[in-house]
């Protein structure tokens, strides 16, 4: 892919990538770090205090708009019982959970549901009440902070946790999955509830004037190998409110619609471009995704991440394979924004990192 030599503000660098356009370089972004990994970092002379975002010198990922799509108000948190170095306790979304007293690395455990606050038909037009597209929603001084946004010269980017995702908070995972069978007319209208919901919430407040760049829908309907449903069942169950919801977004100045899948969606793809989707993310290369592959079947998509995360724990010779053999060639054919597949594992040392992203900087810039 040609690129400009005059420097771009971080806005322009990856909408421009996102459309396939040329840059003065593509941009340098990462997931956020988490507490674990920072924990071992900081022992590794990580300065204290100092941003990633500064200290690897990335770009801005996106600013985000400030609207709450989650529940309210959200069940108060409560231990029901403590034993063992367990607790059992109910979270905020009104699961009943088992999960260790003790978080040692907190973003890198096992979490074990329980109950799910949705167990039947009535207990889901009881949870609809915590959703209701209301001026409380958006942030205090929202339109003055709207205004300051549409100016930006970062990223305008607004995350949406929809369909799956929140169906799953509700009913929990396997338990949305056999819905599918058992219960199909309690699918669709907790898929139709959530869709109207979402499109409310913003008819509110006058997203046109913001100039949102992306929106990410979160969704993590795949493991690894596989999708957890068919694309029968996304074409019947949740097409029709993708159609509607990015059709909303993009009447209203939305650029780009991705879909944050972690695992392997495979088949699910190809439906999701059919409904409008621009871009997937993250990615995952051990669940099975191959980006060059991808790039292949999919000319015209959007693709974010895909630095296998287990690579950077090993050695220079093993990142400079995962990252040259991928990565400058999408970045010739466009359309690609390269990051770590999930979140950095602790067991990645701050040396391995900061030799990996000084290579993935060479490469973004064209001197590799």
């Amino acid at each position: 892919m040609e690129k400009m030599v005059q420097p771009m503000s971080a806005r322009e660098r990856l909408t421009r990538t996102l459309g396939f356009q040329s840059v003065d370089r593509v941009p340098l972004v990462e997931w956020p770090i988490r507490g674990a990994t920072m924990r071992e970092w900081l022992k590794q002379g990580y300065p204290e205090g100092v941003s990633p975002q500064d200290f690897f010198d990335l770009d801005c990922y996106g600013v985000g708009v400030p609207i709450n799509f989650g529940m309210v108000p959200a069940f108060e948190e409560e231990i029901l019982s403590e034993g063992g170095g367990y607790k059992i306790w109910r979270d905020n979304l009104g699961a009943i959970r088992k999960d260790f007293v003790s978080d040692e690395n907190p973003g890198f455990v096992t979490r074990t549901w329980l109950k799910f606050a949705v167990e039947t038909r009535e207990d889901f037009l009881v949870i609809k009440k915590r959703y209701v597209a209301a001026d409380y929603r958006y942030a205090k001084n929202f339109q003055c902070r709207a205004k300051s946004l549409a100016a930006c010269r970062a990223p305008i980017h607004m995350a949406i946790p929809f369909l799956f995702w929140t169906a799953r908070d509700w009913v929990g995972f396997e338990n949305l999955c056999m819905m599918f069978y058992d219960d199909p007319s309690l699918v669709e209208e907790m898929f139709s509830f959530i869709a109207d919901f979402v499109i409310e919430t913003l008819r509110g407040c006058e997203i046109s004037a913001i100039g949102i760049d992306m929106v990410e829908l979160k969704e993590d309907m795949a493991y690894k190998g596989a999708p957890m449903i068919s694309p029968d069942m996304f074409r019947r169950f949740m097409a029709p409110h993708y159609r509607r919801l990015i059709r909303f977004l993009k009447d209203n100045g939305v650029q780009y619609v991705f879909v944050d899948c972690d695992g392997y969606p495979g088949k699910l793809i190809p439906e999701w471009i059919e409904t409008g989707v621009d871009a997937v993310s993250p990615c995952e290369i051990a669940a099975g995704n191959d980006l060059l592959k991808l790039r292949q079947a999919y000319p015209t998509l959007g693709l974010f991440g895909g630095i296998d995360k287990r690579v950077l724990a090993m050695g220079k010779r093993e990142i400079d394979a995962e990252v040259l053999g991928k990565v400058p060639a999408l970045i010739e054919k466009g359309g690609y924004i390269p990051h770590v597949d999930h979140a950095v594992p602790h067991d990645v040392p701050l040396e391995n990192y900061i030799y990996y992203h000084g290579l993935l900087r060479r490469v973004c810039e064209g001197r590799l």
